[in-house]
């Protein structure tokens, strides 16, 4: 029923799993947070993992490690549109199985929970926090209630200096596997430090909330966050939806110094809907992984849409304020010191400057909240890890668009006897939600996976083929136990 042909402008090559893509044009973007490998004062030359690799879980990653510049390379292709039939377009992007079976292991993820709702600048603790933008305005005089921000020229230092004490910056480590071209030799792997920023957003009773990117904290384990005095603390990731690039990640308050405390502030969130083309900007970040630093310009750009990694973002800001490595994460603000944006990238192309993109924070408020209220989960014992029992493989925005699927994680194979063949999950189902988190890639899916036990039972989402269209199904699922 299904044609295994592949279409001219896709291919994949065998085991792998790798995608080619062929375009006319390409315009290359990079992600601003930092990846630097261990002694990076020994090497002089980059490192590349562009393969399907069954100890990071097999999924595909196209990351380009650089001791130099410790950036994040992507591309971005525009593709034709492709008219033919589900059947055959199934299987124009089948990929072989290479792993069977979804287990726990990485950075931590929550759910949500009903309870205890917590407002982005809600102080709902006895420990006392400021907010940024109230310091601002007193502070600058530029702000009054019956006029705009933006109607009056900015001080740049009054901003920086109300808004950094509610700034973080990042670091964590990541495995990076060496391929048969890397120094490392075939097969081996290293420890690469990486870093970004964070912005304080909230609180409940017990933790500290930071918002982030989620291409900052995927995959990265030992994370840690340093405030504005130096002090530096554990945390852990709440939430995270990688097609939307945003993250929350908690501190416990009881790990916070009260000296600490006493220096940090809330920002707040903007409305970036009320945004002017040519406004005025400040953004702050941790730039190159060493602390935070302060770049201002202008909204240079509306409404602009990049592709990273094979996911289109749309309705960005472009800003010609620098961003550097070490800024994803970090605060686009407004003259009265509210975030308006979330930096999260630039374009990398020789002989291109003043060409970065910030998330408007208008566009993923909903999604914030949401993040900020789900329960905080731990991650499991290998002993305990769940198993779903499947192999499959990303639709991407790209794929999405060019052949009109779903996006999401499509099943390639279902193992004999697994919790996915007793719920009746099988080839070609796309699963697009996990226990009522969103799920777009392989990787989200096993980083979900890894705060659930076997014996658990969750709802999936998953889009069945019918026909000439997919169908939205729910099932629930008890998590097996991998042998």
């Amino acid at each position: 029923m299904y044609d295994n042909d592949l279409d001219n402008n896709n291919t994949s090559s065998g085991v792998t799993g790798s995608e080619s893509q062929n375009s006319q044009e390409s315009t290359e973007y990079r992600y601003t947070s930092g990846s630097m490998p261990y002694n990076d004062n020994s090497y002089n030359s980059s490192y590349n993992n562009n393969a399907w690799t069954s100890n990071n879980g097999g999924y595909y990653s196209n990351t380009n490690y650089s001791n130099t510049t410790g950036n994040t390379n992507y591309n971005k292709k525009k593709n034709k549109t492709d008219k033919k039939g589900i059947g055959k377009r199934i299987a124009a992007i089948a990929l072989s199985a290479v792993l069977f079976g979804v287990i726990a292991g990485g950075t931590m993820y929550g759910v949500n929970y009903a309870a205890n709702k917590i407002n982005p600048v809600n102080n709902n603790s006895n420990v006392e926090i400021p907010i940024v933008s109230s310091s601002v305005s007193s502070t600058s005089g530029t702000v009054n209630d019956e006029s705009s921000a933006y109607d009056v020229k900015m001080d740049v230092a009054a901003v920086a200096n109300a808004a950094m004490p509610a700034m973080v910056a990042l670091q964590g480590t990541t495995t990076v596997s060496g391929n048969s071209s890397s120094i490392f030799g075939y097969g081996q792997s290293y420890e690469a430090t990486t870093s970004g920023t964070g912005i304080i957003v909230g609180k409940s009773d017990t933790e500290l909330l930071l918002l982030t990117n989620a291409h900052v904290i995927d995959g990265v384990s030992n994370l840690k966050c340093t405030f504005v005095d130096g002090e530096s603390v554990n945390c852990t990731v709440k939430g995270s939806k990688s097609d939307k690039d945003i993250a929350v990640v908690a501190v416990n308050l009881s790990d916070i110094k009260s000296s600490t405390i006493n220096q940090i502030s809330i920002a707040e969130l903007g409305d970036s809907d009320d945004v002017t083309l040519g406004q005025e900007v400040v953004a702050i970040g941790n730039a190159l992984g060493e602390g935070q630093s302060v770049t201002n310009g202008i909204i240079s750009a509306m409404n602009r849409s990049i592709t990273v990694n094979n996911v289109t973002f749309d309705g960005l800001f472009m800003t010609n304020a620098a961003i550097n490595s070490g800024n994803s994460g970090g605060a686009l603000l407004n003259a009265d010191g509210r975030v308006i944006g979330i930096n999260f990238a630039k374009t990398s192309e020789d002989g291109v400057e003043g060409m970065a993109y910030s998330i408007p924070v208008s566009n993923v408020k909903d999604l914030i909240n949401s993040l900020m209220n789900r329960e905080t989960r731990t991650k499991v014992a290998d002993s305990e890890a769940s198993y779903l029992g499947i192999s499959g493989v990303d639709i991407t925005s790209t794929i999405s668009q060019y052949y009109k699927y779903p996006q999401g994680v499509q099943i390639r194979s279902v193992a004999s006897g697994s919790a996915a063949e007793k719920a009746g999950l099988g080839q070609y189902d796309i699963i697009v939600s996990f226990d009522d988190e969103s799920i777009s890639s392989m990787s989200e899916l096993q980083n979900t996976m890894q705060y659930y036990k076997a014996g658990e039972t969750v709802t999936i989402k998953y889009y069945h083929p019918e026909g000439t269209q997919y169908v939205l199904k729910s099932v629930d699922v008890t998590l097996g136990k991998k042998n």
